[in-house]
């Protein structure tokens, strides 16, 4: 069952990249998402549950992708400004963010967003403590009021 539970996603992913439904590119990606699902089955999650999520939570997660998406596209609108302005006012800064997210499925999707949205980059994370590189402190203030972090929450933790 792990091995279908990994090759599924694989699989859609495969067909998404391929944008191809001939019968020998399908072949090719169901083998593939086999061999990794097995794999990753095996290796990855020998001892351990997966990790599943309720319909309410799928539901919440494919809400917070278009989201996710429109912060980074509004970061790197912002980096290139930074960057292109002939003054270039960068002000590199480190913050240390302590967040209450509790379960590590939803620390590590935050601190994965936070470095999917340039101009952040998630350094370390260690016990609910978050430490990020950004590229300017309105960067940091975009960690800082939560948002991310709530929508998370929603997510994995409710």
């Amino acid at each position: 069952m792990k091995t279908l539970r990994a090759a599924v996603p694989l699989m859609l992913f495969w067909l998404v990249l391929t944008a191809s439904v001939r019968i020998a590119d399908v072949v090719m990606g169901a083998i593939l998402s086999l061999l990794l699902g097995w794999w990753a089955a095996n290796t990855l999650w020998r001892d351990t549950e997966t990790p599943t999520l309720s319909v309410r939570q799928t539901w919440r997660f494919c809400l917070y992708i278009p989201w996710l998406i429109k912060e980074i596209v509004v970061a790197a609108v912002g980096v290139a400004e930074k960057v292109l302005d002939p003054a270039m006012p960068v002000d590199p800064c480190v913050i240390v963010h302590r967040s209450p997210l509790t379960r590590s499925v939803s620390r590590v999707a935050f601190a994965n967003s936070i470095t999917l949205t340039p101009g952040t980059l998630t350094v370390d994370l260690e016990d609910g403590t978050f430490t990020v590189h950004c590229l300017a402190p309105d960067f940091a203030a975009g960690i800082e009021n939560g948002d991310m972090e709530r929508r998370i929450h929603r997510v994995f933790e409710e």
